[in-house]
């Protein structure tokens, strides 16, 4: 049965509870034992254009509940989605769309008008979420159930800004709104758009629809909403905000949902700009808060930085300053926006075709060979694959003796004393460090040069690139050689090489007799000739018929047997990568 048909079927608290994993006691307890005081905590931030927003994010016994509620929610939204064969006019709070998405179709447009919902989630309150999911020909839901829903979800008789389910709810609820809309926007030949409380209309048409705006007599610049398209959407339950109401036209700077969108949807010149300049205050000083944008920042002044453009908060704490690090995190979300922005917008083939060259992708690859070795608050180790990452951390969580200098075992959990370079992110793909030695060869060769590019380069901990002792490395080897004058053969038995400034590089130590290893040769050898449903473990390419591959041995074989393997073979492994961290000197 699907997800749909079972919220349908459920007519009590019991139905419903079983459909969110609860015991009906325990979802009884929640909704109606539990005091206010522990279900919210409420708090104001400043808006971006003045004023302030209250937000009441629920604690973590009801977020879970709520966040429970909104997947059932969205599969039962996908479903209907589906059944209908329509393509989606809502792009917020929705799987597989985005600003971006939203932007898209109003790209190159003569006029571009666009509208905000005042108080968005506020309209929504509990006899109108309830009244939805009764009346919707989607859902029809059982009275009680209904109203089971609506007491998960409001608090203080509406959708709380800040609890997980509320985005999915207002968007379903805001579906009337929009066939409306956009059956209007047909009429008039023009193209419509919602991405939560942001609505866009746009045309080519010499003169933009009466019906939707017309000009203020005696004010060119200034633009009023036609009768029929407030009378629509207050018919709907919503009112617009008249201070965020603009008309865009195409020899002016167009944008929709912060996006540009005259010749293709871009970020704005400035928001990229204002970047540029804090990456660049960043890279210099270690500091970033209130980087004026001036001559000495910015190449290209055609253009000042605009105060609304939704700069990051200043600097970061006194002690992550003295590590050399400031709070990254506002910075790092602007570059990360900036990335998905274009990533979204281009084709893969130009992608591939500017990866080099663009200015963009080379900042954002400096800001993140920055954050992840400059700049950095542990020990880094850098393996050819996440297999490694997931063998190294378990041997040192079960080996004693090179705890606590490696990691330490507390209430918690085990807190590693080293962080490991994640393979499965978009970092590093931007930098280029998808693993294998192809990709560490020109790592190794620009490492030195980039880290000149910085005037401010803490460098308070090593950075070491493990590698498996075997042909493979000879590529790596022969390019340390050739620039750095270091010798490493496979025949070495030296702990550990220096290479460049806080960069290391360690083999996979010998084993027995065999000088060529790779990581997988530290385990017994009984564990490689485990097999898992008839198959063989294959290190290369496994045939799937008759092979596994390092991956499943990694989560099938190896950590489901962790806590009672002999991690004896680690030990050398282990002691190298001590040995590092008693031979770094970081600069004072």
């Amino acid at each position: 049965m699907s997800v749909l048909k079972s919220l349908k079927a459920a007519k009590d608290i019991d139905d419903l509870a079983a459909l969110l994993g609860y015991k009906p006691k325990s979802l009884s307890y929640i909704l109606y034992k539990l005091p206010d005081a522990a279900k919210y905590t409420t708090f104001k931030i400043p808006k971006k254009n003045g004023g302030e927003r209250e937000i009441c994010a629920p604690t973590n016994q009801l977020k879970l509940l709520q966040r429970r509620l909104a997947n059932i929610l969205y599969a039962c939204r996908d479903e209907t989605d589906k059944e209908s064969g329509l393509g989606s006019l809502s792009h917020g709070f929705r799987r597989g769309h985005s600003i971006v998405t939203n932007a898209k179709p109003h790209h190159g447009r003569r006029f571009v008008l666009n509208l905000d919902l005042e108080d968005f989630f506020p309209s929504f309150n509990f006899g109108r979420v309830r009244g939805f999911f009764i009346k919707s020909k989607s859902f029809e839901l059982n009275d009680k159930v209904a109203t089971l829903i609506a007491q998960i979800a409001c608090y203080q008789n509406v959708l709380p800004q800040g609890s997980p389910c509320s985005p999915v709810i207002s968007d379903l609820l805001a579906h009337l709104l929009d066939v409306r809309l956009a059956k209007m926007a047909k009429t008039q030949g023009v193209t419509y758009s919602r991405y939560a409380d942001d609505l866009t209309f746009s045309t080519n048409k010499k003169i933009f629809p009466p019906a939707l705006a017309t000009q203020t007599e005696g004010d060119t610049g200034l633009w009023e909403l036609g009768n029929e398209l407030v009378s629509r959407i207050t018919d709907a339950g919503f009112n617009v905000n008249p201070d965020k109401t603009r008309m865009q036209i195409r020899m002016s700077r167009q944008l929709v949902t912060s996006l540009t969108v005259n010749a293709k949807v871009n970020v704005r010149r400035e928001y990229y700009k204002r970047t540029r300049a804090m990456c660049d205050s960043l890279f210099k000083t270690g500091q970033y808060a209130d980087v004026p944008f001036n001559k000495s920042l910015a190449r290209r002044r055609d253009n000042a930085p605009d105060a609304k453009d939704g700069d990051a908060p200043g600097g970061g704490a006194k002690a992550a300053a003295k590590m050399g690090i400031t709070s990254l995190g506002p910075l790092s979300g602007r570059l990360a926006h900036i990335h998905y922005v274009k990533d979204s917008i281009d084709t893969r083939e130009e992608i591939e075709k500017r990866k080099h060259k663009t200015t963009f992708r080379k900042l954002y690859y400096r800001f993140l060979f920055y954050v992840k070795f400059v700049a950095l608050d542990r020990p880094l180790i850098l393996t050819e694959g996440k297999t490694d990452n997931v063998y190294l951390s378990l041997a040192i969580k079960h080996s004693l003796a090179f705890q606590p200098k490696l990691g330490t075992v507390t209430p918690k959990g085990f807190q590693s004393a080293v962080r490991f370079f994640n393979h499965l992110n978009k970092t590093r793909e931007v930098l280029e460090l998808d693993g294998g030695s192809g990709n560490f060869k020109f790592f190794v060769l620009r490492y030195k040069e980039l880290m000149a590019t910085f005037g401010h380069k803490p460098q308070a901990h090593p950075v070491i690139l493990l590698l498996d002792n075997d042909d493979g490395a000879k590529d790596i080897f022969a390019v340390i050689k050739q620039n750095y004058g270091i010798e490493i053969k496979l025949s070495s038995t030296d702990a550990f090489f220096h290479i460049t400034d806080n960069l290391y590089v360690i083999a996979t130590p010998h084993v027995g007799k065999k000088m060529k290893t790779c990581i997988e040769d530290l385990f017994e050898p009984l564990l490689l000739k485990e097999k898992l449903g008839g198959k063989t473990l294959n290190l290369g390419t496994p045939n799937p018929a008759t092979e596994y591959g390092k991956h499943v041995f990694a989560e099938k074989v190896v950590r489901p047997k962790a806590s009672t393997l002999k991690w004896d073979g680690f030990a050398p492994l282990l002691q190298r990568i001590i040995d590092v961290l008693d031979d770094y000197k970081p600069l004072p």
